[in-house]
């Protein structure tokens, strides 16, 4: 049975607190919108601070299961500039910590940015990632890399990025593969066909193919049913975390009944 779980993303884009949060996790839904998994985005006013991971401990040792997406605003771990690039790691190690100590199913990871020399940038970050695995590791954590949209600016777009950094490093990377970044990129179908075996979380939402719009399932022009029906091919036993800002609850129904 596929698991579906719920990012909080949500939550943070209406700028409401993470109290609200914890309620919305603690409360009586219809069985068919009910997350199996909530994914925590460490960001912000929801940051796992003392008190917001004590909260969130507390769930997890009542069986809550989690997933936690590293923080992203300020954050660029290819970063030319040393003491810039450091601060960066230090803050994704943080949440690395947060995660284990909340026993996180995965942590999410954003690669870096290729900045003013994507030469360099692709070293330092290919760097910054086997620095990450290898500190997620020591944790016995997971760390999933999410393909990012289409973008001069993004690295990990494109398949042929994963395939390359996972032949040069040969280290058992898992993937986040977000549906909505790739189907901006008119890319779904090669992500799917060249990587699904490395695919641990599935990030679901929808768009109309011109920008991350973080739609309710069903809203924009993805072909959910195609989807899906490649997934079940494919025997995809991992999470899919639904990244709705809009309709998150009845989105977690519609793609349940679709797996």
């Amino acid at each position: 049975m596929a698991i579906v779980g719920l990012s909080a993303l949500y939550i943070i884009i209406k700028g409401e607190p993470f109290e609200d949060l914890i309620k919305d996790i603690t409360s009586e839904r219809e069985k068919k919108e009910n997350p199996d998994v909530w994914e925590i985005v460490d960001e912000v006013d929801h940051s796992l601070t003392y008190k917001n991971l004590k909260s969130i401990q507390d769930l997890s040792s009542q069986g809550y299961p989690f997933t936690v997406h590293s923080p992203y605003s300020g954050i660029n771990i290819a970063d030319l500039e040393a003491s810039r690039r450091k601060e960066s790691l230090s803050r994704v190690k943080r949440s690395i910590d947060s995660a284990a100590r909340i026993e996180a199913k995965a942590l999410v990871l954003h690669p870096g940015l290729r900045g003013k020399d994507p030469i360099i940038a692709q070293r330092l970050n290919e760097e910054s990632i086997i620095n990450l695995y290898d500190y997620a590791e020591s944790f016995g954590l997971t760390i999933a890399l999410e393909n990012m949209i289409p973008s001069p600016l993004n690295f990990m777009t494109k398949p042929i990025e994963f395939q390359d950094f996972l032949e040069r490093n040969r280290i058992k990377l898992k993937i986040t593969f977000d549906i909505g970044h790739a189907h901006i990129g008119n890319l779904v179908s090669e992500f799917v066909s060249k990587l699904s075996d490395k695919f641990f979380i599935i990030h679901a939402h929808d768009n109309k193919g011109m920008r991350d719009e973080h739609l309710g399932i069903g809203d924009g022009s993805i072909d959910w049913n195609g989807f899906t029906k490649k997934f079940m091919e494919h025997d995809f036993r991992g999470i899919y975390i639904v990244e709705s800002v809009e309709k998150p609850f009845e989105s977690v129904a519609k793609l349940r009944e679709m797996l």
